[in-house]
């Protein structure tokens, strides 16, 4: 074979090789990006459901700690003193009590620490109850000052439309009526009257 001849089918073959391996270092990086990537995707989705345990369980824990304050013995006793003085139509400064912490669930929810199915379902019928039965209290204290009760205010009507959703009714289907508020104060009103054993426990006169 003359050498020219040999000397161009080896320059071929080298190029040829060299572009083989080209190929095949492409490839493996292009292997080596898409592995990289499956791993962040994993460790994301990982660390985002470690994120959300983490925050529904705080949520749950805030849930608990509301509810014991609820049902605490001071929490009852304003809360049956402002039941009275509402449907007395004479609206105490234990509503402002009983106003203020539903403000501070709403606040709570609003800014992610609790979520509103859990405000809903813990909190709904009582919070919706006192609001109605306060709205021309609340409208008064807000001429003067347009921030009280303003969270109470912007989570009730959402939680109207999460109760509505559950009950397959219209959002103004699933409010208190008078009559349904009557009986809610009146229940209420009666946790003025509980006392107590020589245990500490609480009770209600039959």
């Amino acid at each position: 074979m003359p050498r020219r001849e040999w000397y161009r089918l080896s320059v071929r073959h080298t190029v040829r090789g060299s572009v083989n391996w080209t190929a095949l270092a492409a490839v493996a990086s292009s292997l080596t990006a898409l592995v990289a990537l499956g791993t962040a995707v994993l460790v994301f989705r990982h660390v985002r459901e470690d994120s959300q345990r983490i925050l529904f369980s705080t949520a749950l824990e805030s849930l608990w700690r509301l509810d014991e304050q609820w049902n605490s013995d001071a929490m009852l006793d304003a809360r049956g003193a402002a039941a009275q003085s509402l449907l007395d139509g004479r609206p105490s400064r234990d509503v402002d009590a009983v106003l203020d912490f539903f403000d501070r669930v709403a606040l709570l929810e609003r800014r992610g620490a609790l979520d509103a199915e859990m405000v809903w379902y813990q909190f709904y019928w009582p919070m919706a109850s006192y609001w109605v039965a306060s709205h021309d209290y609340i409208h008064q204290a807000q001429q003067t000052d347009v921030t009280v009760w303003q969270e109470l205010d912007a989570l009730v009507p959402r939680l109207e439309a999460i109760e509505a959703r559950h009950r397959k009714r219209a959002a103004d289907q699933v409010l208190p009526t008078p009559a349904q508020l009557r009986d809610f104060l009146g229940d209420e009103s009666q946790e003025d009257e509980c006392t107590e054993d020589d245990d500490g426990t609480r009770k209600t006169p039959l």
